[in-house]
């Protein structure tokens, strides 16, 4: 090899700060796919929560109107039943039936061979509230997963992580005719209360779907509704 050919090659100076660049550019490219994991993953977690906030809203209109379609002679009286399909007093009238009123409701469903429904529980005075951890009043609420995807009441407790809770927060029963505040709500908890309960004057139940999520991330989504009657002429 001629003396005057010059050899070519890298220092160990020029590889150490190749090998930083390259970490640098690697580190940030996985900063930032971890980035977006976590921003999908957040955002599936609130779009499930706020579709299931929403299927309690649907849920509430559509025990209204089976309650309206099964007894339709007797409907301003019987709309507001906590269950559609299950007489409490015997007597076809709703007049000492349960219905919707004050406190936290747990929204179930049912299947039958024919048809799907829901329906209310008995309500609760203490609503529900993750903020301090899940206790026993929360795991009421609790949601699980079923084989045909539907998410509906947990059969036994369950752990901590990845799990929605879904409660319906009553507000009141108002009479639109009269001007009221909101604390003056009509009080029925039975059909044989204020007989402003079950006549046809025009009326309004508001109530809220609250859904919350705990796992990683912490989600609280509450959509609110009014279930509505029709003034009669």
């Amino acid at each position: 090899m001629p003396r005057n050919q010059k050899k070519y090659g890298f220092t160990i100076l020029e590889v150490l700060l190749m090998v930083i660049v390259i970490g640098v550019s690697l580190s940030a490219i996985i900063v930032s796919l971890n980035n977006g994991m976590s921003f999908m993953q957040k955002t599936r977690e609130k779009t499930i929560a706020i579709n299931l906030a929403r299927e309690g809203i649907e849920a509430m209109y559509q025990i209204r109107d089976t309650n309206r379609y099964r007894r339709a002679g007797k409907k301003e009286g019987c709309r507001l039943k906590k269950n559609p399909l299950v007489d409490e007093g015997g007597n076809g009238d709703c007049s000492d039936d349960i219905r919707i009123w004050t406190g936290n409701y747990i929204l179930l469903t049912e299947t039958t061979w024919w048809q799907q429904y829901f329906y209310l529980s008995w309500s609760y005075t203490t609503g529900l509230n993750l903020s301090d951890g899940i206790d026993t009043g929360d795991l009421q609420f609790s949601l699980c997963k079923w084989d045909n995807g539907i998410r509906s009441g947990c059969a036994a407790p369950i752990s901590n992580e990845g799990k929605y809770f879904r409660a319906i927060r009553w507000i009141g029963l108002f009479n639109k005719a009269i001007a009221t505040g909101w604390w003056q709500a009509i009080s029925c908890p039975t059909g044989n209360d204020s007989p402003q309960c079950s006549d046809n004057s025009a009326k309004e139940y508001r109530f809220c779907s609250k859904v919350a999520y705990i796992g990683q991330w912490r989600w609280e989504v509450e959509l609110c509704g009014l279930l509505t009657n029709f003034q009669k002429k």
